[in-house]
């Protein structure tokens, strides 16, 4: 009965928390892929539009990821923008920042934690040799409960990105900082909201690319599973 309990609470642990996983992963991956911001640059001809550099803007936004991956302590540092040398970030840009640095470090605390747990619970039910638990099972949970929300998320933006935008920021930031500017705060020129919805599909694309790999694995581990029990 126990080792029943144990097995039922590993699938449904494994269905929740492996598609967080999963997600900050993938947000991890896109947001510090550099070639993605070169890219999205040209695409929205950001360097003209503010008067800098290409070479000055990667420069700046290289400094950026490093603070945002805890690598470097503030953004003060200046840049030639319009041929004179200025301050890059303005105040409020840096206090906004703050908060965003803080939302990626608690996102790496919790993508780390998890793993510690799915680890716990591998190294567990290796060595319980009592526990009957199906891998392909629990992995075909997973990548079945992972989709659904993500689904749901796809249609939401496909309607209003603008304001499921909005509700991110109300859920995720107590203040109103990411309220910026464009005529005084250069963060939210260098990344207009076109950016942000490229990021949001490119982080959804994979994710969906992950869980249709454990789904195909799911289905491989159940095919594997049911021959060996046939002999």
């Amino acid at each position: 009965m126990l080792n029943k309990a144990l097995r039922n609470i590993s699938y449904i642990i494994l269905a929740l928390v492996l598609p967080l996983f999963i997600l900050l992963t993938s947000t991890e991956i896109a947001a510090f892929d550099i070639n993605y911001y070169r890219a999205e640059y040209e695409k929205y001809n950001i360097s003209e539009n503010l008067a800098i550099e290409q070479k000055d803007l990667m420069d700046s936004t290289s400094k950026l990821l490093n603070y945002l991956r805890d690598n470097r302590k503030d953004l003060d540092f200046q840049t030639i923008v319009n041929g004179i040398e200025q301050e890059f970030f303005s105040a409020r840009d840096k206090l906004h920042m703050v908060d965003v640095k803080n939302l990626f470090i608690i996102g790496r605390n919790i993508r780390n934690g998890i793993l510690i747990l799915l680890l716990f619970i591998i190294v567990m039910l290796k060595y319980n040799k009592t526990i009957s638990f199906d891998l392909g099972k629990a992995l075909l949970m997973s990548s079945i409960a992972g989709v659904l929300p993500i689904a749901l998320l796809i249609i939401l933006i496909n309607i209003d990105f603008y304001k499921y935008f909005t509700i991110f920021h109300e859920i995720f930031f107590t203040n109103d900082l990411w309220l910026l500017d464009p005529n005084a705060d250069r963060l939210v020129n260098i990344f207009p909201e076109g950016f942000f919805s490229d990021i949001a599909f490119r982080i959804i694309t994979y994710y969906l690319t992950a869980q249709f790999i454990l789904f195909i694995l799911s289905i491989v581990l159940k095919y594997i599973k049911k021959h060996a029990d046939a002999r």
